[in-house]
């Protein structure tokens, strides 16, 4: 995770909920309860490692148009990630279902697929429809679908 951890939270790798912004614990409520995931812990660190790596995918001028849409946790994760370049970086399907998955508790790939498939629905219902047509055009085929 790019984001710093809070501090003095016994486990900086375990998102606190209670401490999250009010539209987070909005999106990754929502994410929650598509995925019917047991804590708010769980659906953050999804949500979060999603858009982590949706942020290596895009261009930094998409990132920032996107973070003035996006709950301030989640606009840092596309932020630290952007390419300096300003340029979209090819991304695969596989290659980023692999990369999430190495932050959550699920090693079936699978079964990680589907849940970023959730969260990107989920972006895409949160975001204006401009932004989502632009995140559409820089993201790989196989990306696309998982968010449509």
């Amino acid at each position: 995770m790019t984001t710093p951890p809070v501090q003095n939270d016994e486990n900086p790798n375990d998102p606190n909920p209670a401490r999250s912004s009010p539209t987070l614990a909005a999106f990754s409520g929502q994410v929650q309860r598509r995925l019917g995931l047991e804590t708010p812990s769980e659906a953050e660190i999804l949500t979060r490692s999603t858009l982590n790596e949706l942020g290596k995918a895009i261009s930094s001028g998409l990132a920032q148009d996107l973070t003035v849409s996006l709950p301030p946790e989640l606009s840092a994760e596309l932020r630290a990630q952007r390419p300096k370049d300003d340029q979209a970086r090819p991304v695969t399907k596989d290659a980023f279902v692999d990369a999430v998955s190495g932050a959550v508790t699920s090693v079936d790939a699978e079964k990680v697929e589907h849940q970023v498939e959730q969260v990107l629905r989920q972006l895409r219902e949160w975001l204006p429809e401009d932004q989502v047509d632009r995140t559409l055009e820089q993201l790989p085929g196989d990306l696309v679908a998982l968010m449509r």
